[in-house]
């Protein structure tokens, strides 16, 4: 076979490869292609203890570097199977591909989020502070001491 059909093989064999990942409880499966590029996203819900959407999105991006990170194998499988080995060209695009996606970190075991926000404690009661009668701004001086309900001469 002709060194560029190897080439035109390798291409179409590369565009239809993806890898999914999935999270440890499986509630988050990621697919890339073998651009890196997210092609799907599958979200399954957690009836008996939902997670805050933080969480959701730390499982996400955990499984998206875990399966980027395996592109370099899969390409490196792809040009083995299809041009052979020791092509200096294949080593060149196979260092780029480690470049671009490397290897996540090594997965610790994560703590649940922490709520944001925290009540303010509860301050201790203390009794009101004793009031002391108002004196008045002003005195008035057509006050004649009767009540509100009494009528001008009953």
């Amino acid at each position: 076979m002709p060194e560029s059909a190897k080439w035109s093989e390798l291409n179409d064999r590369i565009a239809r490869m993806s890898v999914t990942e999935s999270s440890r409880d499986g509630t988050v499966q990621v697919t890339v292609s073998t651009s890196g590029v997210l092609t799907g996203l599958v979200l399954k819900e957690r009836w008996q203890q939902p997670q805050p959407a933080g969480a959701v999105a730390a499982q996400i991006m955990e499984c998206l570097a875990r399966a980027q990170a395996r592109i370099p194998n899969l390409l490196g499988q792809a040009m083995f199977q299809t041009i052979g080995p020791n092509v200096p060209a294949a080593e060149l695009v196979m260092a780029d591909a480690r470049k671009r996606f490397p290897e996540p970190p090594p997965q610790v075991e994560r703590q649940p989020p922490r709520a944001e926000w925290q009540p303010p404690p509860q301050a201790e009661w203390q009794p009101p502070a004793p009031r002391h009668p108002r004196q008045p701004d002003r005195v008035d001086d057509d006050w004649d001491g009767r009540t509100v309900m009494e009528e001008d001469g009953v």
